[in-house]
């Protein structure tokens, strides 16, 4: 299902590469590091900014997919489809 930016059903490649079968999406890994940012986030930290950090991080991600070493592509192809 693809929903706005997100497409909910890519696989963390990497984890597939070695065999893991049951692995959570992209999706899933954005959702869980967002919460855990929120529960573990220090009173130092601005949680909001941190939150969209997470969040952000792993983006592209959802667009283009987990691009792994296996996928031998180079650095700079890498930077482009970002």
């Amino acid at each position: 299902m693809y929903t706005g930016l997100i497409n909910i059903y890519i696989d963390h490649a990497d984890w597939v590469c070695h065999g893991i079968t049951d692995v959570e999406s992209v999706a899933d890994h954005m959702y869980c590091m967002a919460v855990i940012v929120m529960v573990a986030g220090d009173t130092l930290l601005d949680i909001s900014k941190c939150v969209q950090l997470a969040i952000i991080y792993d983006l592209t991600e959802s667009i283009i997919g987990d691009i792994t070493p296996h996928d031998n592509v180079s650095m700079v192809d890498k930077y482009n489809l970002k």
